[in-house]
């Protein structure tokens, strides 16, 4: 796994996920969502240091076992879903919303959650979550960052393996 260090402290970042299997997924709050297999995109941002930093929100996210309280929390904590890429651009300003608008705009890219990862949303996004079948996006999504950041600024790391732990298997009964 390439290093997270290579993260920038704060800004704007997008990890590409890779769903193995269809599932099911219960948010607290929310009712049940089926989500099918293939890539899905989620944009955050972070922009304090330390605990709030890129670096340790990343870190967090990889992390199969914690305390849940964003929605991007349940889907990360399911087994069959595994962070394949992390894109981040250094940023003082919130730049989440204009990169998920960019992302959504990728051919092909469905809103697989309504408000998912939204919730806290200024600029009436419909999901911070997007997914694109088969497709990984990555490629895409350096573009997409790639138009607003300078390179110096951008970083694209492909994680070979996440932490894993025991997670016991969810069901939306």
């Amino acid at each position: 796994m390439q290093s997270l260090d290579l993260l920038p402290q704060k800004g704007v970042y997008t990890l590409v996920i890779s769903l193995q299997a269809k599932t099911s997924l219960r948010i607290k709050g929310r009712k049940c969502s089926i989500l099918q297999r293939g890539y899905y995109a989620y944009t955050g941002s972070a922009l304090g240091e330390g605990a709030s930093s890129i670096r340790k929100r990343v870190e967090r996210h990889l992390k199969r076992r914690k305390n849940k309280h964003w929605h991007i929390d349940y889907l990360l904590a399911d087994s069959k879903a595994k962070v394949e890429a992390v894109i981040a651009a250094q940023t003082s300003i919130n730049q989440e919303c204009r990169v998920n608008r960019l992302i959504q705009a990728i051919k092909g890219t469905t809103i697989p959650i309504a408000g998912f990862g939204a919730s806290d949303c200024k600029h009436s996004c419909r999901s911070h979550l997007v997914y694109n079948g088969e497709s990984s996006m990555q490629n895409q999504i350096v573009e997409a960052y790639t138009s607003l950041f300078k390179c110096d600024m951008m970083r694209n790391l492909t994680l070979d393996t996440v932490p894993s732990k025991r997670e016991v298997e969810r069901d939306c009964r």
